[in-house]
């Protein structure tokens, strides 16, 4: 039995939504137990997850879910140093 989720998520502009897709393509190949697609359009990303099983799901969905907390906060940070 195969499960699956999706991720979407509405960044500020079509450029920052290329640039997390860009930033999450190594996650890809996380695990032998799951696949994923992941594609931006317009300003949402959007990532397709399907596992073998829950754990695995659960492991894909957290290791994307980190990866864009991380560009969230590098995003950030970015436009703050330019506002400065």
């Amino acid at each position: 039995m195969k499960i699956s989720c999706r991720i979407e998520t509405a960044f500020s502009t079509e450029e920052a939504a290329k640039a997390a897709l860009f930033a999450i393509s190594h996650e890809k190949d996380v695990g032998a137990r799951s696949t994923a697609e992941a594609a931006a359009s317009g300003k949402k990303l959007k990532i397709d997850i399907e596992a073998d099983d829950v754990v695995a799901l659960r492991a894909s969905a957290n290791a994307y879910m980190r990866a864009l907390q991380v560009f969230q906060g590098i995003n950030k940070d970015a436009k703050k140093r330019e506002s400065e």
